[in-house]
């Protein structure tokens, strides 16, 4: 009531320029439904979660099936290396028998993917891959006096004539990381 008179001695009460926004009660209301809508969505996946996980383990327990074990990486290739006379090969890396096969699979693999990517700048290394050779398997003049070195990674053969400029191409150091080694001397 004294509102009202308050009203009729002066005036409506002057509405402020700032936006409040909706009246409290609406905000409210949208917060609600959206409170409404996530509660049937965590409920849905928390069952889903619940029914596959227990289909999951029943099959194994009524089938009888153990979980399997990882995977055995692939087994190194080893190759012989041809030792005709005229020939090279390019010795790239000569490995310690102390290295794990994980290793030497990346330098295998490391090595076959740069001769792809570098064979465009010499013919003859089309469709070469890096092949790995124990000591026993290596030509007799390639096996270093170190009896530490036990495998081989390689390139070839190749003519003897043409072996240096394939480390040129393959971006290697002639005697460093690429040695051009006659297989026969």
């Amino acid at each position: 009531m004294l509102l009202r008179v308050h009203e009729l001695a002066y005036g409506p009460p002057v509405q402020s320029a700032r936006y409040a926004g909706p009246p409290m009660f609406a905000r409210g209301r949208k917060r609600r439904t959206l409170v409404l809508a996530a509660v049937p969505l965590v409920v849905g996946i928390g069952i889903g979660m619940l029914i596959g996980g227990n289909l999951q383990s029943q099959s194994h327990q009524n089938t009888g099936v153990t979980t399997t074990t990882p995977a055995v990486p692939d087994q190194l290739e080893y190759t012989d290396m041809p030792c005709d006379p005229g020939s090279s090969v390019l010795v790239l890396h000569s490995l310690e028998g102390a290295m794990p096969e994980s290793e030497v699979r990346v330098l295998l693999d490391y090595e076959t993917m740069w001769v792809r990517h570098r064979e465009s700048a010499n013919p003859a290394l089309r469709g070469q891959t890096a092949l790995l050779s124990r000591r026993d398997d290596v030509c007799p003049v390639i096996v270093p006096e170190d009896t530490r070195f036990t495998q081989f990674i390689w390139l070839g053969p190749f003519p003897s004539d043409t072996a240096p400029a394939l480390c040129e191409a393959l971006f290697k150091v002639t005697g460093k990381n690429c040695i051009p080694a006659q297989v026969v001397r």
